[in-house]
């Protein structure tokens, strides 16, 4: 059976425990904070939904420096962000290979002399670097083997279905800041940016009135993938009914599944490889409507509120929701979920069996909805 939510389905917080020093109240930002160093060096879709988290940390202590560490992948998402004032990038399959180039790096860390750390992700590798810091306070979520490596701990436990990740990360930060947060992603784009994505859609003979519909098919694995044929029938629909122009987004390594798509249609498609995530979220930003698969386009449509069908599998849809009013989400409902496994004894129907029509419901309710 599938079913359809919006984002009214997903206003739920966790509740936890803290481990900190004896002394230290609940809620009480830090004294002679300066420097703030948060690790985040994981997905697109993670560093995004760690933003309204940041923004609490600038709100509560404006005067310090906050540098992200993050990865290739996601650093360029904190480009003009006005929380963020540096950002480094650890390349692990690059620059920092082997282990004397880590060793380097984690001695330049140090030589920052961050104030605090807070360790976003819950990784070991995370909290190995927040040690190595020799910051005075590094705040994490609590790891028994690796309990010695912060200061402030969050021992909150989230079963499955219950706290979206951004509550989750604001619930973190909380333990040294004031104030609720703000649940919005943050992703800004420059007007040149924007300019450049208008500039190639016109070269493609798509203007300011055409009606453009943006689909990105791909994901991270394989489980996340609502098929070729599916997708193929969706945007013919899509073309018929509203005169629409698709264009068909992909990332590296998915060429062959916009190619089948393309093929697959009876009406005309546009298959663009944007080559940056600025790129992609410019051409989004473009688009009257997105679909897509659970995956990092998707929360970078979700924070420039472009409105959005999102296809959800075996993921956990209430932690991993598109965090916007324009988001809409469609999935099957299996009694095994939330698995988030890549190996499924059935095949993983919760994605391949689900049918056209929920998804098409979803996106002619979204298109009304922002003509009104």
């Amino acid at each position: 059976m599938a079913s359809c939510y919006n984002k009214q389905h997903f206003n739920f917080a966790g509740k936890g425990k803290v481990m900190r020093p004896a002394g230290l109240d609940d809620n009480a930002p830090l004294s002679n904070i300066n420097k703030i160093l948060v690790i985040r060096v994981d997905g697109i879709g993670d560093l995004l939904n760690s933003t309204p988290a940041i923004s609490l940390l600038r709100e509560n202590y404006p005067l310090a420096e906050i540098t992200v560490l993050a990865r290739p992948l996601n650093a360029s998402v904190l480009i003009g962000n006005p929380d963020v004032d540096r950002i480094l990038v650890f390349d692990r399959d690059g620059k920092h290979r082997g282990f004397f180039a880590q060793f380097q790096f984690y001695r330049e860390l140090r030589r920052e002399r961050f104030q605090l750390v807070v360790a976003m992700q819950t990784a070991m590798w995370s909290h190995l670097v927040a040690f190595l810091s020799r910051a005075p306070y590094r705040l994490g979520r609590y790891q028994k083997r690796f309990r010695s490596t912060l200061t402030h701990a969050w021992r909150g436990k989230y079963p499955k279905g219950e706290t979206h990740e951004v509550d989750r990360n604001l619930e973190l930060v909380r333990l040294i800041c004031n104030g609720e947060g703000k649940r919005k992603l943050i992703f800004h784009l420059l007007p040149d940016e924007i300019a450049t994505a208008k500039t190639r859609l016109a070269s493609w003979g798509i203007g300011d009135n055409a009606f453009l519909i943006g689909i990105h098919p791909g994901g991270s694995s394989f489980d996340k993938r609502w098929p070729e044929k599916q997708y193929a029938e969706l945007a013919d629909r899509l073309a018929h009914h509203y005169k629409a122009t698709i264009l068909l987004l992909q990332g590296p390594g998915e060429e062959a599944l916009t190619e089948n798509i393309q093929k697959t249609m009876q009406s005309a498609a546009i298959i663009h490889a944007p080559e940056t995530i600025r790129e992609l979220g410019a051409l989004l930003s473009c688009c009257d409507l997105v679909v897509c698969n659970d995956s990092g386009p998707m929360h970078v449509a979700a924070a420039l509120d472009v409105p959005t069908i999102a296809i959800f599998g075996p993921t956990d849809h209430v932690a991993w929701h598109p965090l916007s009013e324009n988001a809409s989400i469609v999935r099957r409902d299996m009694p095994c979920w939330p698995c988030s496994a890549h190996k499924c004894k059935i095949g993983w129907e919760c994605t391949k069996k689900l049918p056209v029509e929920p998804v098409w419901n979803a996106t002619t309710i979204t298109v009304e909805g922002s003509r009104k």
